[in-house]
């Protein structure tokens, strides 16, 4: 389904379905973010390690895995997001339906 790490096969290599018409922009990292952020980081914090140990310690050892997890996560949550685009049937064709400047 992806061409690289996150650019979209054109079409799907199992049926041909033309993939390259779903908008999905920056809804995809937002949602990553957004998951990383409230399972794993908030209830961080509420460990006392975290607020008694050394900063050198403390930065390193709780950014690498966070963003291991959010480049894990963000293929899986964009693949995601392009099915349930299909399943709205919302297309590229769509957008100008819902930009400001279509109003003009």
């Amino acid at each position: 389904m992806y061409w690289r790490y996150l650019k979209v096969e054109p079409n799907c290599p199992s049926c041909g379905h033309s993939l390259s018409q779903y908008p999905a922009d920056d809804g995809p990292a937002y949602f990553t973010i957004l998951i990383v952020a409230h399972l794993f980081v908030a209830p961080l914090l509420l460990f006392p390690v975290i607020w008694q140990a050394p900063p050198l310690l403390v930065v390193p050892g709780a950014l690498i895995p966070l963003g291991l997890l959010t480049l894990i996560l963000l293929p899986r949550i964009k693949g995601g997001f392009i099915g349930v685009l299909y399943a709205n049937g919302v297309k590229d064709a769509d957008q100008r339906l819902h930009t400001a400047d279509a109003a003009e």
